[in-house]
């Protein structure tokens, strides 16, 4: 979908949801956000935008609502595609292991030299694996 019919459509949803015609309420985001993403945000992610973005006790008006959901829009594209490199390595689906993702390891023992370290460094919960949590971490995404 191009960024103009995202802006055209996050509008559109704006002006069903916002009962005033200028600002959503708390209540009417989470409603406006969930027909967006299908994804309805908790009370305390809305209580916290609405403080970050020093929204107060007033509402959020269209053109902050419109950037909140273009970048929110961007965060879940990108975690699509990290999930997507991430299920590319783990065939088994429980994590990658030493064996798995290091050349020269296939069922054997690692003869790639630094490996170890290498692996080491990515199974940031020394659980003998590289799981999805582990794997945002070495992405810097947490």
């Amino acid at each position: 979908m191009a960024l103009s019919t995202d802006v055209g459509r996050i509008r559109t949803v704006f002006s069903q949801y916002s009962t005033n015609s200028t600002t959503l309420t708390r209540k009417e985001y989470k409603t406006a956000a969930l027909a967006i993403s299908g994804y309805k945000p908790s009370k305390a992610m809305v209580e916290r935008l609405f403080r970050d973005l020093s929204m107060g006790d007033g509402g959020m008006d269209i053109d902050t609502f419109t950037s909140v959901q273009l970048e929110q829009a961007k965060l879940r594209s990108t975690s699509e595609t990290l999930k997507q490199i991430f299920q590319s390595f783990d065939w088994s689906g429980n994590g990658l292991s030493v064996k798995r993702i290091l050349p020269g390891g296939k069922g054997g023992d690692a003869t790639y030299t630094g490996g170890g370290e290498l692996f080491d460094k990515a199974d940031w919960d020394h659980d003998g694996r590289v799981s999805w949590r582990d794997f945002l971490g070495l992405m810097g995404v947490s």
